[in-house]
Order: C-alpha cells, then sequence, then structure tokens
C-alpha cells in the first residue's frame, strides 16, 4: 500500500512515519519504480512502537531493541560489547516492565472505580423501575 492509506490505516500521520522510516523504525519495501511498499508487517511494526511507547520507552530505547540482533552480530567476537549491548537491552527491558505494572495498577484501580459507578447506577435505575 501506498504511504497515504498506509498513514489512513495505522492513524498515523505520514511526517510520523517518515520519521520513524528516518530512524530505522520502519522499513517498507521498494517496488521497482522506487516507490515504497507497506505491508501488513509494516502495521505490525507500528502497533509495536505505539505499544511500547505507551510504555515510557523512548525511540531510542525502541530502536536497540529493535535491532538487537543485528547490533550483536556486528560485535562480532568482541564479548565485552555483546555483554554491554544484552545489559543495555536487559535494562530497556526492565524498564518497560515496570511501567507496564504501572498501567496495571492504574487499571485496576479504574476498574473498581468503574464497576462501583456501574452498580450505583444499576440500583438507581432498579429503584426508578418501581416508579409509575
Amino acid at each position: 500500500m501506498k504511504i497515504s492509506e498506509f498513514s489512513t490505516k495505522s492513524n498515523i500521520s505520514i511526517d510520523t512515519i517518515r520519521y520513524y522510516e528516518k530512524l530505522g523504525l520502519l522499513k517498507a519495501n521498494r517496488l521497482a519504480n522506487d516507490r515504497k511498499d507497506y505491508t501488513e508487517d509494516n502495521i505490525k511494526q507500528l502497533q509495536t512502537i505505539i505499544m511500547l511507547k505507551k510504555l515510557n520507552l523512548t525511540l531510542d530505547d525502541i530502536g536497540v531493541l529493535f535491532n538487537l540482533n543485528e547490533t550483536y552480530d556486528l560485535a562480532g567476537d568482541n564479548l565485552d560489547k555483546k555483554i554491554s549491548i544484552v545489559k543495555k537491552s536487559e535494562s530497556i527491558l526492565k524498564k518497560a516492565y515496570s511501567n507496564l505494572l504501572e498501567i496495571e495498577g492504574q487499571i485496576k484501580i479504574s476498574k473498581q472505580m468503574l464497576e462501583k459507578s456501574i452498580s450505583k447506577i444499576d440500583k438507581a435505575l432498579e429503584s426508578v423501575g418501581d416508579l409509575p
């Protein structure tokens, strides 16, 4: 699909899509006429970026995770560099996990508040149902 369709389908601006491409987070296929062709895989990539951003990861953090295999392979036999890459990735993942736990706690609190409100409304409506 063309970038305009991809933008509409993903609800992300064309400028943001191009910015993510510039950072290496999104990679579209190239057609014979040198136009970019976006696929369902690109939509999944974009959804992953959005989800990771919701976990308060920076675009740099996301880039580290997306390029982990390539970066690790480029380190070759340099064990110190490989350890550094793994530790950095672990730190980012722990940060994401911690943020996820915080969001989970907020969701539980919100759920309880909503359940109480719904219960009150249900009781109020039951008493109104008795009126002529």
